[in-house]
């Protein structure tokens, strides 16, 4: 079985937070959700592209498909 890889997406929210649409898919993968969170903290604050009044990111499993090309970090 082929080990899990973690994908960050980048969200862009309301004011309050509720309301979350995707924004993109960053390339990077991490092999652990602990991993993708510690790279969320300092993506989060290099962010220049704030299209939104809240930006957020999700760690979780990538799309297998996506996992076969991807390089873990």
């Amino acid at each position: 079985m082929a080990p899990v890889l973690i994908a960050m997406t980048l969200l862009g929210c309301s004011d309050t937070g509720d309301q979350c649409q995707t924004v993109r898919v960053l390339p990077a993968r991490y092999l652990t959700v602990a991993a993708c969170n510690a790279a969320a903290e300092d993506f989060l604050i290099r962010l220049a592209e704030a299209d939104a009044p809240v930006m957020a990111v999700r760690c979780h499993a990538a799309a297998p498909t996506t996992m076969a090309m991807a390089d873990a970090h």
